[in-house]
């Protein structure tokens, strides 16, 4: 019985790197990405190159791309200036945390059972499998989003943790992100210190919800964080590669949850009404080519996935 906890242990330094890799690479080697763009950055990497790469062998991929990341992580260090952290960046910190932990520790019964199937045969066929086969029903996978069961699946090929518990990790990562995209979308309108102190609230609202109610579906968590970290890029930022990360963060989060994105188009839409007549016609050319390079990454970005969706729906 001893060998267990043992073997356990010596994951941890692996789990904890692996969350680290997957969350801080490629974003960190952008130089110009604001720190809560980054996770999100790297998110999209991972997420998207599974439905762009071949699907066997994702764990050699793993390997060397997070083998060259790292080597040109070192050249970015050395011209990395490290800010001192202010008070709405820990507050934010503390609670995209705190609405991670609410997933991990439900204080009513187990929660919500979390679907082992996609992840554990992704990790099992060392890439995208065919169908559902032998776990589930015969169907598409490849159809169907997977976003939060990438995740995982990455996190269990990297650590050699079973798919069971990197499952639940993934999950609360997800959540917490959410909070990370509230910040960011908040931040440029408000000031961090109002956004900080409003996405604490929010975070402990719903991590209180969250705990009594064992917890809701981590993809939307996470498609929302991406949803909402890419609309504070579209709608405030000024820059070309501002519109493009939107675009891209907007094909991740159809990637992992197609309804939230479907919601913030129509929101978006809607604000986007409102605001048309409110402004000059120089700022409504630049909202458009802005809107241009969001809709031509994400097309890009989602493009393999739809594909697969699109044979998928003309084959039933």
């Amino acid at each position: 019985m001893a060998v267990v906890p043992r073997a356990s242990a010596h994951r941890i330094p692996c789990v904890v790197l692996g969350l680290a890799a997957l969350l801080l690479l490629p974003g960190f080697l952008v130089v110009r990405a604001p720190w809560t763009a980054v996770p999100f950055l790297s998110l999209f990497f991972w997420i998207a190159s599974w439905w762009w790469l071949p699907s066997v062998g994702r764990g050699r991929f793993l390997a060397g791309a997070l083998v060259a990341f790292s080597l040109l992580a070192v050249f970015r260090l050395v011209r990395f200036e490290p800010a001192r952290p202010s008070w709405p960046s820990l507050l934010t910190v503390a609670a995209a945390l705190l609405r991670a932990s609410a997933g991990l520790v439900p204080l009513a019964g187990a929660g919500a059972p979390l679907d082992l199937i996609p992840a554990q045969l992704m990790v099992w066929h060392d890439g995208l499998p065919l169908t559902y086969v032998p776990l589930g029903e015969a169907g598409n996978f490849g159809a169907h989003p997977h976003g939060v069961d990438a995740l995982a699946a990455d996190l269990s090929l990297l650590s050699g943790l079973a798919v069971p518990r990197t499952i639940r990790l993934a999950a609360a990562l997800a959540r917490g992100l959410s909070s990370l995209g509230v910040y960011a979308l908040l931040v440029r309108r408000l000031g961090p210190g109002s956004a900080a102190l409003i996405t604490a609230s929010i975070a402990v609202v719903v991590s209180l919800l969250e705990a009594l109610t064992g917890g809701g579906d981590p993809s939307w968590s996470l498609a929302l964080g991406f949803v909402l970290t890419g609309a504070g890029l579209l709608v405030s930022g000024r820059s070309r590669a501002g519109a493009v990360a939107a675009g891209a963060f907007g094909g991740a989060a159809l990637m992992t949850a197609p309804a939230v994105v479907a919601a913030g188009l129509a929101a978006g839409i809607v604000a986007a009404a409102w605001a048309w007549t409110r402004t000059s016609r120089e700022t409504r050319g630049l909202l458009r080519r802005r809107l241009g390079l969001a809709a031509a990454a994400a097309i890009a970005t989602t493009a393999p996935y739809v594909l697969r969706v699109t044979l998928a729906l003309a084959g039933s």
